[in-house]
């Protein structure tokens, strides 16, 4: 048996928000002390690391680790009904049939969503990564500017950083646009590291962009023609990464 009970709501529906626009389907990993769900998109350009600690809930029961295939897009969509001041109760019972989403406020209502059988085998591994060369944390607020700003041009952006400064480049058929922060820029607090260049598709970074609710600040963790990791971490005792694929540039 499972049960966890939230109060606040907001990082979960944000989190499962950007979550589903990306994946439509995963393993809610059921640990001792967090729920996690690693997952990668169809295309396996995106990998989605979502961690919410039990610190993140006013109550929670694990009887045993177990891992539940969910249908993304169906939660968020049930996960979105719940009201600010409402409590929400994520439950599996003994049978495991279904999952259980339960909102108490002015009312009580019940959802259930049907338990998907889904392989293990697509849980991708998030731990083997360690070529990234430069880390980059500025306000969310600047980073989504900037996909926004990059998104207006092209279709593809560069980021390029040389440990003390970070560029983020789009062009267009007509048009550019060079978006330039150092360390000493407002709204940046830190950039660390050496030379880092690596191009990225920007229908997935404007995706992973609307994390920015949930945190003030943003990670980017960057390499040479390597792929960036994109973090979120809320204070609420939970965190939203995200593993982007390069684009190959052309010469």
């Amino acid at each position: 048996m499972f049960e966890a009970r939230i109060d606040e709501v907001s990082v979960l529906k944000s989190s499962m928000k950007t979550v589903s626009n990306l994946i439509s389907e995963g393993l809610l990993q059921i640990e001792e002390d967090r729920i996690r769900l690693v997952a990668a998109d169809p295309a396996m350009v995106a990998l989605v690391d979502l961690r919410l600690e039990e610190e993140s809930f006013e109550t929670y029961e694990v009887d045993e680790e177990d891992k539940i295939g969910l249908n993304l897009e169906n939660l968020y969509s049930i996960l979105r009904r719940a009201n600010s001041d409402d409590s929400v109760t994520l439950e599996v019972d003994e049978n495991q049939a279904d999952f259980h989403v339960t909102m108490e406020g002015a009312s009580t209502r019940n959802f259930s969503l049907p338990i998907l059988n889904l392989s293990e085998d697509d849980i991708p591994s998030v731990d083997d990564l360690d070529q990234f060369t430069s880390t980059v944390e500025m306000e969310s607020s600047l980073f989504s500017d900037a996909i926004g700003d990059a998104m207006v041009v092209g279709d593809s952006v560069v980021f390029e950083s040389d440990g003390h400064s970070l560029e983020i480049i789009a062009e267009g058929d007509q048009s550019t646009v060079d978006f330039r922060v150092d360390e000493d820029s407002p709204g940046v607090v830190e950039i660390d590291g050496s030379d880092a260049r690596s191009m990225f598709a920007l229908e997935y970074l404007n995706k992973m962009s609307g994390a920015k609710s949930i945190s003030e600040n943003t990670k980017l963790r960057i390499g040479e023609d390597f792929p960036m990791r994109v973090e979120f971490t809320a204070p609420e005792n939970a965190s939203l990464s995200f593993i982007l694929a390069p684009r190959i540039e052309e010469d």
